[in-house]
């Protein structure tokens, strides 16, 4: 996601409001308030205009999108180049976990399917908090890992019709 062509515009908030719109996703049931206005002090918010990349597939990007406004389509290329759709995400849904645990290129493409507002934390952000705020890196990780596997036991599942 680049804000070069002003398609992504970056919107300078302070934590406690960063912690509100936090608030408003799953991450508020499982943070305190106060957890919430510190991990707010490791993440951006960004508004993305409609149709654009967020995340390229193959693209080095270590950061995970919290969608707290609009959705967005997940894209995943084939092995004749064709482009498929293969899940919408929407707020208040989080995305691109992977590349920020793993530090591996994106395994698809996600595009704004609306005009969308995420909130960003990057793998640098996360490894300092990790330093400076080790319990709520921790709390955060172990989110990530229920998400994780949670899509795992749903790809499991659609994996068992195919087969």
């Amino acid at each position: 996601m680049s804000a070069k062509d002003k398609k992504v515009e970056r919107i300078p908030l302070k934590p406690d409001e960063l912690a509100k719109m936090l608030d408003k996703t799953t991450w508020g049931n499982d943070l305190t308030w106060d957890e919430l206005i510190t991990l707010g002090k490791f993440i951006q918010a960004f508004k993305v205009k409609i149709n654009t990349v967020l995340f390229a597939e193959g693209q080095l990007n270590q950061t995970m999108a919290i969608l707290v406004e609009g959705s967005a389509e997940i894209f995943k290329y084939s092995a004749d180049n064709q482009k498929k759709s293969i899940a919408r995400v929407k707020s208040p849904q989080t995305f691109g976990e992977m590349s920020l645990i793993d530090g591996q290129p994106r395994s698809a493409e996600v595009i704004a399917a609306t005009n969308c507002v995420c909130l960003l934390l990057s793998k640098d952000k996360f490894l300092e908090m990790s330093e400076l705020q080790p319990k709520l890196a921790f709390k955060i990780l172990w989110k990530i890992s229920s998400l994780m596997s949670q899509r795992l036991r749903q790809v499991s599942g659609q994996l068992v019709d195919l087969v």
